[in-house]
């Protein structure tokens, strides 16, 4: 690439992380939005890499961890993830040997998922990485800054359940 043309594109992008940044400091939701990305992007590519599952698959363990067995509705929900996506990470899991899915008569046409022994196994290494990926990112931070974070997130989630949209 002639220099010209490389200063260019380096002036570019330069302008573009100038631009992302003049926004976060005067739009908060871009600011909180950017985190987010980045904090999904960084966790994606690591789960992926290392673990081969992604951040769907991640979210589904984690659950099925915490709630012993869902239907794929309920998962989908308490994982805060689209169902159809959860429906094919669920096949993902099952093909591993982490999640069992069974259909069940007593609950309608829903399936029940669970984590399989080996899921359990993968959970408890899935939790014990994320604390140390956690603790990490926040190393810089009080307990007392960590809590009033976790306060704020929670009280900006509640306000968007009531947003209005239109204005």
């Amino acid at each position: 690439m002639p220099a010209a043309k490389k200063r260019e594109v380096e002036q570019a992008s330069n302008d573009r992380a100038r631009t992302a940044g003049t926004l976060a400091r005067e739009h908060l939701a871009v600011l909180v939005s950017t985190i987010g990305m980045r904090l999904n992007r960084g966790a994606t590519a690591y789960y992926r890499s290392v673990w081969n599952i992604g951040a769907v698959e991640w979210r589904l363990i984690m659950t099925l961890k915490s709630i012993s067995s869902l239907n794929v509705s309920e998962l989908s929900d308490a994982a805060d993830i689209d169902k159809a996506a959860a429906s094919r990470s669920l096949a993902i899991l099952e093909e591993r040997g982490l999640v069992s899915v069974e259909q069940t008569r007593s609950r309608g046409r829903a399936a029940i998922a669970k984590l399989t022994a080996e899921g359990r196994k993968f959970a408890l290494k899935l939790t014990e990485v994320s604390r140390e990926r956690d603790t990490r990112l926040f190393r810089e931070f009080t307990p007392s800054d960590k809590e009033r974070l976790r306060d704020l997130l929670h009280q900006l989630a509640r306000s968007l359940e009531k947003a209005d949209w239109e204005h």
